[in-house]
């Protein structure tokens, strides 16, 4: 089995977007995104090739899109990835935003 480790930041991050889910469009659609993001997360533990690379923005990292987000990931030992921030994708993305 593929395994993945979130970093705090990107826990705070997604702590942040079921708060705001919750409340904009209630508990049930709060479920249900957070799930897409676990899905994601599988995935990208699967087959860490699959997001876009972004090293314009930081060497190394890669973007992945879910939703209305964009998860930031990098590959770590034995091809572990570590999933650093998850940002709306109308963010201003910059290295310094990206800073594990």
């Amino acid at each position: 089995m593929a395994h993945f480790r979130i970093k705090a930041t990107a826990r705070s991050d997604l702590k942040g977007i079921a708060k705001f889910t919750e409340k904009t469009w209630g508990r049930e659609q709060r479920n249900k995104y957070l799930a897409e993001f676990d899905q994601a997360f599988q995935r990208l533990a699967e087959n860490n090739a699959l997001g876009k690379t972004c090293d314009h923005i930081r060497a190394g990292y890669r973007g992945f899109p879910v939703g209305s987000h964009l998860v930031f990931y990098k590959i770590g030992n034995r091809d572990q990835i570590e999933i650093i921030r998850v940002l709306h994708k109308r963010m201003d993305v910059s290295s310094r935003r990206l800073k594990e």
